[in-house]
């Protein structure tokens, strides 16, 4: 280790002309210049920014306000939903809530004996990324974000009442919401037992 009065190995000390400088040891170079022998200084790596509400980033800091942690150190963390969305740069947060009852529930027919295929193709082009079953003549078709064929289903038919494969959810057309009712719970209850092979909480 370096004497604080030694000469630094390289022959290059302090010169004296350094004003407003901080006290350094005699080896440590001038802020600005670089020890390298070829004279060549990289900048260092600029601190990451960090995100809105905060950051994942180990090198960050900033909490929900953009403002440093305090002593306890550590990089921020959501802990609310809300603080999470934030980060994503998400302002506003929507509840979807179904009808408790519609007047079009008076079309679903009853569960036909062989029950629900969650896995049965569309009936139009065999799809089987995304289907709903029509609960008035339990035709498959596939959603909206496929081919449109339970849209299509619809507007030839007008039955009104469908359920998800994906998520077990019924849908109104004529209501354009989403229906949760007494009167479709075995239904539900049918395609989720053939989904994931067990019945709904609550339900035989």
């Amino acid at each position: 280790m370096a004497s604080r009065d030694a000469p630094c190995a390289d022959g290059e000390g302090p010169t004296g002309n350094e004003p407003d400088q901080e006290p350094r040891s005699p080896c440590t170079p001038p802020k600005g210049t670089c020890a390298s022998p070829t004279g060549a200084c990289a900048a260092p790596p600029p601190s990451p920014p960090c995100a809105p509400g905060g950051s994942r980033d180990p090198q960050c800091t900033a909490g929900p306000s953009g403002a440093p942690e305090g002593a306890v150190g550590g990089s921020w963390r959501p802990n609310t939903v809300e603080e999470f969305l934030g980060m994503k740069g998400v302002e506003q947060m929507f509840a979807v809530t179904p009808l408790p009852w519609c007047p079009h529930l008076t079309e679903v027919r009853p569960l036909p004996s062989r029950g629900l295929d969650a896995g049965a193709p569309c009936a139009v082009c065999g799809s089987t990324a995304e289907n709903w079953v029509c609960l008035t003549c339990y035709t498959v078709c596939c959603s909206r974000f496929v081919e449109e064929h339970m849209l299509y289903h619809r507007l030839e038919t007008e039955h009104n009442l469908v359920l998800s494969y994906s998520d077990l959810s019924v849908w109104c057309y004529a209501c354009d919401s989403y229906v949760d009712n007494r009167i479709i719970f075995p239904h539900k209850n049918a395609a989720h037992i053939s989904k994931f092979g067990e019945a709904l909480p609550g339900m035989p």
